[in-house]
């Protein structure tokens, strides 16, 4: 019997998680791997129409290639001189981007030194008509002059991919602008261009960049494995703020293209860890097919046992700055700077001077993304429980508009392997109209502590409600002087 794939697989090889900007992504990546010479890439996304458009000025393809290239699963290497950074090999992703965006697209590439125009067309769903057999997977190749007049008229030689039948037609533009900031950041700060194109509006991509508290951003420069054979390079640094939408860890390139953004698995995941960001580069670990991820090597583990260990002065800064308003002490972030430049080497530390501006913190709280400033911290007595589980208790009091829900809210961090407590942060806003009332400054703590406490026990702790009620009630009487230590 002949094993043919069936047709339909044109169209199931787009069934893939990636959104609108990976998928342009994907295709942006090719036109880096086919640079010409050192000349700098440009490359122009265009979106209108019903269509989106990749166009570059590199090298091409010839009519050979472009045969090669149409391809299920060809191994471009065996045709083309690929540096050792080459960011795909089998043709695979630039078809499931593809088809991820749209169900028809088209081909036309201009090869240097050539005076002719190649095209193809693939229309998804006339695949998933056909008959399986070899003739199925046939391909019609046009070739003719350049005539100044077609997608590539701008252009002496490169390629361009227009997508078509969208299957999301109102793609955001600024979705798109962030994630290429950030996938081919290296590649922007070197004078490789990229612009976004929406009818008269044109937007210069520019690579992303972050905010970190000063002098605690560091280069990664080290190796692991035999004989150091695998080198680990990037930066990374404490943000100026803990994040609570996932934003932090470390974005993972391979050969200056992200493959996976904020990556956590170095260190444990959680508010007080949330303050660690920085780029790493692994280019000899090898990615998934689509370059959205990278497969589970032996490699990878080695890598991500050295990191855990590497990482720990980095995580140690971010829990004690995440602790207790530290961030808010110009000593104490000098001395979390001072030992990362201890560990890790890197820059002198800054002059006092420029430690002392404040530092907005953002929290869990601060979803509805207005400003807020801390007054103030407040050490409260801690929750001791029968099981032996201390809380330790800090209250945080915010400024912010009258717009808030709730008077008060809490943060609650789980301890960590190694030893140290349970965090209980209490958020008191104090523009609240509850606290247009009179009442004292610990009144206030305690109606806010106990509530906080008693959700707690019943949301993070699963404690049944009778049962939280007493324990809290017991910690309202003991702070209270009602009761004494037991």
């Amino acid at each position: 019997m002949k094993n043919y794939p069936s047709p339909r697989l044109m169209a199931n090889i787009g069934a893939t998680n990636q959104s609108v900007p990976e998928s342009i992504g994907e295709l942006v990546a090719n036109c880096f791997d086919a640079r010409v010479g050192n000349e700098k890439v440009e490359v122009a996304v265009l979106l209108g129409d019903d269509k989106i458009s990749v166009i570059d000025n590199c090298r091409g393809m010839t009519g050979d290639i472009l045969e090669k290239a149409v391809c299920i699963a060809e191994d471009m290497s065996r045709h083309l001189e690929r540096g050792e950074d080459a960011k795909g090999h089998f043709g695979m992703g630039f078809k499931a981007a593809c088809s991820a965006l749209g169900a028809y697209y088209e081909i036309f590439t201009r090869p240097v030194g050539e005076d002719t125009e190649y095209h193809v067309a693939f229309d998804i769903n006339d695949y998933s008509r056909r008959d399986s057999g070899a003739d199925a997977w046939d391909v019609v190749i046009e070739d003719g002059p350049v005539d100044g007049t077609g997608v590539l008229a701008r252009v002496p030689h490169g390629s361009a991919f227009i997508i078509s039948r969208l299957r999301n037609p109102d793609p955001m533009p600024g979705a798109i602008v962030r994630y290429l900031g950030a996938a081919f950041k290296g590649h922007l700060e070197t004078g490789d261009r990229i612009v976004l194109v929406q009818g008269r509006d044109r937007t210069e991509i520019e690579p992303v960049s972050y905010k970190y508290l000063p002098g605690t951003k560091v280069d990664i420069d080290t190796a692991c494995g035999p004989n150091g054979k695998y080198r680990i390079t990037g930066w990374m640094a404490l943000s100026d703020q803990t994040h609570n939408d996932g934003m932090y860890g470390f974005n993972i390139y391979r050969h200056g293209q992200l493959v996976m953004p904020w990556d956590k698995s170095w260190f444990k995941a959680h508010l007080m860890t949330s303050r660690i960001i920085g780029d790493v580069e692994l280019g000899f670990i090898d990615s998934t097919f689509y370059k959205q991820g990278l497969q589970e090597t032996p490699e990878w583990k080695l890598v991500s046992g050295y990191m855990k260990e590497y990482l720990k002065t980095l995580v140690a800064g971010s829990r004690h700055l995440s602790r207790s308003g530290n961030v808010h002490d110009a000593q104490e972030v000098r001395r979390v700077a001072e030992s990362l430049a201890e560990q890790y080497g890197g820059d002198s530390i800054l002059p006092d001077d420029e430690l002392t501006a404040p530092v907005e913190e953002s929290t869990a709280a601060d979803t509805a993304g207005i400003n807020t400033t801390v007054r103030n911290v407040v050490t409260e007595r801690s929750l001791e429980l029968e099981s032996g589980l201390t809380v330790n208790i800090t209250i945080v009091n915010r400024g912010r508009g009258s717009d808030v829900n709730a008077p008060f809210d809490y943060i609650y961090e789980e301890g960590d392997d190694d030893g140290d407590p349970s965090a209980l942060q209490v958020i008191v806003y104090e523009g609240h109209p509850l606290w247009k009332k009179k009442v004292s400054d610990e009144v206030r703590q305690v109606l806010a502590a106990s509530d906080a406490i008693y959700r707690v026990l019943v949301e993070k702790l699963s404690v049944a409600p009778a049962e939280a009620t007493r324990m809290r009630n017991d910690w309202v009487a003991v702070r209270c002087g009602m009761k004494g230590e037991e």
